[in-house]
């Protein structure tokens, strides 16, 4: 099977890192730090500067390519029904993860949430099945299709904030999805793994887990 490219390679751990995080792992650099731990020459739990759901984000990172389901590269969109999942009993405080409908692109992103117990609504823009990087390609994500999107699931009436988080591959458009929806538009990472680390505490490890 040929593999659709998850942006695995734009995944940037070094940036969520402090310099007091590193000092207290005997590391003076971000960069340096991640790569050592990418080497095994040091291992988070001797980062004791990080907090747990730090250390699993990282981990997760770490290990994107198992994390991430490997899904097909496509020549066709896939499409899905444009629904609003509701992952772990969100309530009107949740963060809301926009994404296009495709087959592919769910497939990802709820394995990716399977990790976390943390609160999320997700979002599916009709995109006419076209993955989230296709979709700039044809133009297929707009405005107006999130519009639409939020107005089918009545998200204004549930939330309590008006805080979209795109994938960074539509950061072009955020723009334009603020101005057209007036939803206050937060750009995500570009490839999903990197979505703990970018969530923080937000991404809350399930219980038991020890890193």
């Amino acid at each position: 099977m040929l593999t659709a490219d998850l942006y695995l390679d734009r995944i940037d751990i070094a940036k969520y890192i402090t310099r007091e995080e590193c000092e207290a792992a005997g590391v003076m650099d971000p960069v340096e730090l991640v790569r050592r731990l990418r080497e095994g020459a040091v291992r988070l739990e001797d980062c004791p500067g990080f907090t747990l759901p730090k250390r699993y984000a990282i981990s997760l990172a770490l290990k994107a390519e198992e994390v991430l389901p490997p899904v097909q590269s496509l020549e066709l969109p896939r499409p899905v029904p444009a629904e609003l999942f509701e992952i772990n009993e969100p309530g009107p405080d949740a963060p809301v993860l926009v994404t296009g409908n495709s087959e592919f692109t769910l497939t990802v992103m709820t394995g990716l949430l399977a990790t976390t117990v943390s609160p999320f609504f997700l979002l599916l823009v009709d995109c006419r099945g076209d993955t989230v990087d296709m979709s700039m390609v044809y133009r297929s994500f707009t405005p107006q299709r999130l519009d639409q999107g939020l107005t089918a699931h009545k998200l204004a009436d549930r939330l309590s904030h008006r805080t979209l988080i795109i994938p960074g591959i539509l950061a072009p458009m955020w723009e334009e999805l603020a101005s057209y929806t007036g939803w206050n538009i937060s750009v995500g990472p570009i490839c999903a793994a990197e979505l703990p680390l970018f969530l923080g505490d937000a991404w809350r490890p399930p219980p038991g887990i020890k890193i």
